[in-house]
């Protein structure tokens, strides 16, 4: 009997050494979802649809957040109206997106935008989110120039450039040397490129597991001093939408 047995406890005690192994060289979530941007105090994070139910109540100690609006000239976010509310009556400072379309007319795309927006209170400068992902293939000319007329008539209609949200291809692809005197919103998880790109927000973290929120998130930080962002916020006072 026990020679029979034998060979099962080997296979058995290869296999707990074999899962021992693997759970020291697997990848593991950071515990701390903040650690690589800890260096900043102002903290936020962006929503759309995609993350899911959230519970509010356990985000109190966010500075700021930005939220999806509209993508192209027919896409809404279900989910702006309600994560806006909400918001709102926490008194965190509000931001919102546009996911822009490289086949569809800016302006066009721009005043899709700000339908959506009518009514509605910004204490941080309307976004414009740049990234081949999601979008055709096409020249860099034609994208420019599209982006400049969604721009051109973001700030005819608020008095504000735009923010432009894009990651390091995106910066150097349609970006740089174009829009350089834009405030950039940067989406990196590598230190280093946030300050080489001198952006103003960071987004450094695009998988986090939070509590409150039943989808991974992505989150952020104002690469400033907490005095520095009071400061921002004076400089880029609270303004409403009106309609078109």
């Amino acid at each position: 009997m026990e020679n029979k047995m034998l060979p099962f406890f080997f296979l058995l005690f290869f296999a707990c050494m074999g899962a021992l192994v693997w759970s020291q060289l697997k990848p593991r979530k950071s515990r701390n979802p903040w650690a690589l941007g800890s260096a900043y105090d102002v903290r936020g994070i962006d929503l759309s649809h995609h993350n899911g139910r959230i519970n509010y109540d356990e985000l109190d100690s966010l500075d700021f957040v930005f939220l999806k609006v509209t993508e192209g000239i027919t896409l809404t976010d279900r989910d702006f109206s309600k994560h806006y509310q909400a918001f709102r009556e926490k008194e965190i400072a509000i931001g919102a997106y546009h996911f822009f379309r490289f086949d569809i007319d800016g302006k066009s795309q721009a005043r899709h935008f700000l339908n959506h927006l009518a009514g509605k209170e910004f204490q941080i400068p309307l976004v414009v989110d740049v990234e081949q992902e999601n979008n055709p293939i096409l020249p860099r000319e034609k994208v420019i120039a599209r982006l400049r007329a969604f721009v051109k008539e973001i700030k005819r209609h608020t008095g504000i450039k735009p923010i432009i949200y894009t990651n390091g291809i995106g910066y150097s692809d349609f970006i740089s040397d174009d829009f350089d005197d834009h405030t950039l919103w940067l989406s990196s998880t590598n230190s280093w490129r946030p300050a080489m790109m001198d952006c103003t927000f960071w987004q450094f973290n695009i998988k986090a597991d939070l509590s409150a929120i039943t989808h991974d998130v992505d989150l952020n930080v104002f690469r400033g001093s907490r005095e520095e962002w009071v400061e921002y916020l004076r400089e880029n006072k609270p303004f409403k939408v009106s309609s078109n």
